[in-house]
């Protein structure tokens, strides 16, 4: 019969070296020091890098919210009609809409969209589309993750909590994958 193997123990978030936010700068910037090194970490960017990874994970389901009242995007009809011939990809993640004279309803939508991003969020994508940009069903959804992690992550200029500062300081600094935002901003510089 065969040798059982023991279990292996869950993986453990690597060893950082002691670090500590020191401030803010403009609500944008985090700034950190760790032993003799100071980093500056665009808030923004570092958050929308990781709504990205975490929605483009295999086996991510987004969560939505159905709107007490349905956003009408009245968009250029050429940017509609775009977006209209790619409705199952906004279903997938987490859209309900249609056309309806002239105008995109939507019912329903990813619940970590702020309702007045709705509209700029279609219109990025469906500028994307008419830009002459042929993309394979990857590559679109790349570009609806992008518009939406973009969206629906921290701005710069707003004030954030001690606690989700340190949460993304310390994303940051563990995950080697955190260098730049989906739209190639860095996230971090070094002093």
């Amino acid at each position: 019969s065969p040798i059982p193997t023991p279990a292996e123990p869950a993986p453990s978030m690597p060893e950082i070296a002691p670090w500590r936010v020191a401030g803010e700068v403009l609500n944008t910037y985090i700034i950190v020091e760790q032993g003799d090194r100071v980093f500056f970490i665009d808030k923004h960017a570092a958050h929308e890098r990781m709504n990205f990874d975490r929605m483009k994970a295999a086996g991510y389901t987004p969560m939505s919210q159905t709107l007490l009242v349905p956003a009408v995007c009245r968009l250029d009809p050429r940017e509609e009609a775009a977006l209209v011939e790619q409705l199952p990809l906004l279903e997938e993640f987490g859209f309900q809409a249609e056309d309806l004279n002239g105008a995109l309803i939507v019912r329903q939508a990813p619940d970590y969209l702020d309702v007045e991003d709705i509209p700029g969020t279609l219109s990025e994508l469906a500028g994307k589309l008419l830009a002459g940009k042929t993309l394979d069903p990857n590559g679109l959804r790349d570009e609806l993750l992008h518009s939406i992690a973009c969206k629906s992550a921290i701005k710069a200029g707003w004030q954030t909590s001690d606690e989700e500062l340190r949460r993304l300081v310390q994303e940051v600094l563990t995950r080697d994958d955190i260098k730049y935002c989906p739209h190639g901003r860095p996230v971090c510089v070094t002093l």
